[in-house]
């Protein structure tokens, strides 16, 4: 009977009242999106660095480089940069088939900006 008269009392409460709750309803999504956007967000928003559409001298200098190890051949690097430093980099090379080469260029790459190895993707430049 205590069940049944609650059930009636909420029924009667919220009768008449959709458009309220509706309402009420999208404001929580809106403040709740809006939450997740100020409070999570952030990281990938100031994670990685514009890119831009030439090279920087860093990228230029490395390419150099690479170029000087046995076997790399043509070399081209692009450097992904954070706030906190050195994210990704990504190299194409000619010499790539070469997994000794691929060795030698990740050490390098890795040495050379102070990033770990597993930071370092290579791949096989057209030729």
């Amino acid at each position: 009977m205590y069940q049944e008269n609650k059930n009636n009392s909420i029924k009667d409460f919220f009768k008449g009242k959709k458009k309220e709750i509706l309402i009420l309803f999208a404001i929580a999504l809106v403040l709740a999106f809006a939450s997740w956007k100020v409070f999570f967000d952030k990281e990938e928003t100031k994670s990685v660095s514009n890119v831009s559409a030439s090279q920087t001298e860093t990228e230029r200098k490395l390419g150099a480089l690479l170029k000087q190890i046995d076997g790399v051949g043509e070399a081209e690097v692009m450097i992904c940069e954070t706030e906190e430093g050195v994210q990704s980099v990504v190299v194409v090379c000619t010499g790539a088939r070469d997994l000794g080469v691929m060795m030698d260029v990740r050490e390098a790459v890795a040495a050379a900006l102070g990033t770990q190895e597993k930071s370092v993707k290579i791949y096989l430049k057209k030729e």
